[in-house]
């Protein structure tokens, strides 16, 4: 029986109770290989002796975000006390983003649909952990020259996702 009362993004979102950490589990230099689950869950157990409540991702387009929940499903499983949320990020570019290609900021790129949908599969098959979804995760910082958006596309998402 689960001993961890179910919470509201509300109840957790700048609650001094709730600390947050921006998280990646990858141990080697490239993306290409993932963390594994026990990797995820050795990671999970530090953070939360730290006192870290919530996971700050940045995409789903690879493993580690699906892994992540995977790990923190098997440590509520084993510890009916294990306390971990999510705040699962949803990665949104613009055209021609990582291409090569002059960007087109104007105008998104066509993967960002199936990015936010990979999103809300993972939230709804983990309401208990993602508490969260944050769209566009540096996709409005000029600086990010090969990928950036304008304010209406993440809006676009925003509002889908209330929807």
């Amino acid at each position: 029986m689960n001993k961890v009362k179910d919470i509201t993004a509300a109840e957790i979102l700048g609650n001094p109770d709730y600390l947050a950490i921006s998280y990646g589990g990858y141990r080697q230099k490239s993306r290409d290989i993932q963390p594994t689950i026990p990797e995820l869950k050795e990671d999970m157990k530090i953070l939360a002796a730290m006192g870290v409540k919530i996971l700050r991702t940045y995409n789903v387009q690879l493993q580690q975000a699906p892994n992540i929940l995977k790990a923190i499903s098997e440590l509520k499983k084993e510890d009916p006390n294990f306390e971990m949320y999510v705040m699962l990020g949803a990665w949104i570019d613009c055209h021609n983003a990582w291409t090569g290609l002059e960007p087109n900021h104007e105008v998104e790129s066509k993967y960002n649909e199936a990015e936010i949908e990979r999103a809300v599969v993972l939230a709804k098959k983990h309401p208990d952990i993602v508490k969260i979804i944050a769209v566009g995760n540096e996709a409005m910082v000029t600086w990010a020259t090969s990928y950036f958006v304008r304010p209406n596309v993440i809006l676009k998402w925003v509002n889908h996702l209330q929807n």
